[in-house]
């Protein structure tokens, strides 16, 4: 009697453990409630019926504790140029936690970047002005411009330069301690760490594509031809996806009617203290680039916030968030952004308070 319930003790404590780390709704969409969740997807994921899960989760205090350095909630473009007033070429750190490396960068017409290889992680470009032309070993030679993602696999040799008349704008996302090689028929770089530059040797063998995924996807492009957005890039401690909305359904030339993920009316700001609504994330971070149109973000304890095209906004793990396309004309796209794959953790006791 005692080993049995024992036996039974230990088995509760084990399923309780490892409901703490798994998602809270099975195939949300980002923003929907458990119950519209359920409608939509047929009562979960593959629609084999029945209600929508709930689990129990820990959630951290990540809403009431301050931002570290260089994450904000917003990232405003116009402020970062205002930093480098004067300036064509620059990089500024945005992101940096726990799985990457994010920089937002200039650079003038001309500027070359050398040929280069990290040899054991990916690195995506998204271009939110300019033109850049892009060469990646094994394949054919592309200019990106805005609305660009741009995905270079690990072990590839890649090379770019800034094209036309006016400065590039673009945000480079490396895992996080991503390391460089450079060919050594070219000038040996000055050292960064405090090390020494030497000369190594190394076959390197491209990496392949994922499938679905390209060195090279265009948002303008791709709405002009009523092409699906879906998930872009894919890779280790990368993940990418498009996420379009039209405020006024007559905008939406593809699906007239259809909303997209825009809400049904402008969303006001919100009381974000202390309540619960959206959606958060265990482990990694949310953020988006806003690619087109304007977003409206409100974030657990911080606020509303209200960003244009070539921002980005940030959200911290354990943080309940909603996002909306509130642009007033034409598209309104966020870029959403991971450094992992993790599902929407979506909240049950508000449920249907926004979207994504």
């Amino acid at each position: 009697m005692k080993n049995t319930g024992l036996r039974r003790l230990v088995a509760c404590l084990s399923l309780t453990a490892a409901a703490l780390l798994i998602p809270v709704a099975d195939g949300l969409a980002q923003g929907q409630s458990p119950a519209a969740g359920a409608q939509a997807a047929g009562g979960g994921r593959g629609g084999r019926g029945g209600p929508t899960k709930t689990w129990w989760v820990e959630k951290l205090p990540a809403g009431g504790q301050a931002y570290k350095a260089p994450m904000r909630p917003l990232w405003k473009l116009s402020d970062i140029k205002a930093m480098h007033a004067g300036q064509h070429t620059w990089s500024t750190q945005i992101i940096k936690d726990l799985y990457q490396d994010v920089t937002y960068q200039s650079a003038a017409p001309g500027t070359k970047f050398g040929a280069r290889i990290h040899p054991n992680t990916p690195m995506s470009i998204v271009v939110t002005g300019g033109q850049i032309n892009f060469q990646i070993e094994g394949q054919q030679p592309f200019t990106a411009k805005r609305g660009s993602i741009v995905l270079v696999p690990a072990h590839t040799i890649y090379s770019y330069d800034v094209a036309g008349n006016e400065d590039a704008l673009f945000v480079v996302t490396h895992n996080l301690d991503y390391q460089t090689l450079y060919p050594s028929s070219e000038p040996a770089p000055r050292a960064v760490g405090g090390g020494q530059v030497i000369q190594v040797s190394w076959n390197n063998t491209p990496q392949p594509y994922p499938a679905g995924q390209a060195p090279h996807w265009n948002l303008f492009d791709a709405i002009a031809a009523c092409q699906p957005m879906g998930v872009k890039v894919r890779v280790d401690h990368i993940q990418f996806q498009p996420l379009l909305g039209w405020f006024n359904p007559a905008d939406n030339k593809c699906e007239p009617g259809g909303r997209g993920n825009a809400p049904a009316e402008m969303p006001a700001p919100i009381d974000t203290k202390g309540t619960t609504f959206g959606h958060l994330h265990k482990g990694p971070a949310e953020w988006w680039i806003v690619q087109a149109g304007q977003i409206q973000g409100n974030f657990e304890n911080q606020g509303t916030f209200l960003a244009n095209e070539g921002d980005v906004l940030y959200a911290q793990p354990d943080m309940w968030h909603q996002m909306y396309a509130v642009g007033p004309t034409g598209p309104s796209v966020r870029l959403a952004a991971y450094g992992a794959l993790g599902p929407n953790l979506g909240n049950t006791a508000n449920a249907g308070r926004g979207g994504d």
